[in-house]
């Protein structure tokens, strides 16, 4: 497959510079958008140089991508530790997690930057590239547990991830660009759970 994540800049060694850049960027995109925010705006509220700026990223939008890789860190590890508080068994990991993750993604700065935002800046293929480790990571890991207990067949996991993660982020787009996400964040939600209600249900259940 053609690698189709973009060349950004060398990696830099973290420094507080760019953890003041990330966090002003991500507050001004999630307040305004990127297209309404210009990089002398970002270094004015961050405190640093323009030259600091092109120091840690390459441009305006290698600066968008990594507020947006740390924002999904972020929500994988709440998905993670909240999908773990409510489950009171291994097999609901999956539908309780994909319902958490919908809530996540509504929250105004998901929704800006990760849904709506996203895919314009970043390109949409590279923009589900980015998002892959994430979905694979705890969907993939709900997939084991409903093969360890026998209540899905073993299989490649990864197709089987790919399909659910798509049908979530479809159903996160939709909530995204309701004009009620109150109201399409219920249905799409029942929608989600309905698809994935036979997926962990104990084979006599």
């Amino acid at each position: 497959m053609k690698n189709t994540v973009s060349r950004s800049a060398p990696a830099k060694k973290p420094s507080r510079n760019r953890e003041k850049l990330i966090e002003t960027a991500r507050r001004l995109f999630a307040e305004r958008g990127f297209g309404e925010v210009g990089t002398e705006e970002i270094v004015r509220e961050a405190g640093v140089t323009r030259g600091a700026l092109y120091h840690q990223f390459a441009d305006k939008r290698d600066l968008f991508r990594a507020v947006f890789e740390k924002m999904l860190m972020e929500m994988g590890q709440e998905i993670f530790e909240e999908t773990m508080k409510r489950i009171e068994h291994d097999r609901e990991d999956l539908q309780v997690g994909t319902q958490v993750m919908l809530d996540i993604f509504s929250r105004a700065d998901a929704k800006r930057i990760v849904l709506l935002d996203g895919p314009a800046v970043l390109g949409w293929a590279d923009w589900r590239e980015v998002q892959r480790p994430f979905h694979l990571a705890l969907i993939g890991h709900a997939l084991e547990h409903l093969v360890e207990e026998g209540l899905i067949p073993e299989q490649p996991l990864e197709p089987l991830a790919d399909v659910i993660a798509g049908a979530a982020m479809q159903a996160a787009l939709a909530i995204a660009e309701a004009d009620d996400a109150a109201a399409a964040r219920a249905t799409y939600g029942a929608s989600l759970m309905q698809l994935l209600s036979r997926l962990g249900a104990p084979p006599n259940g």
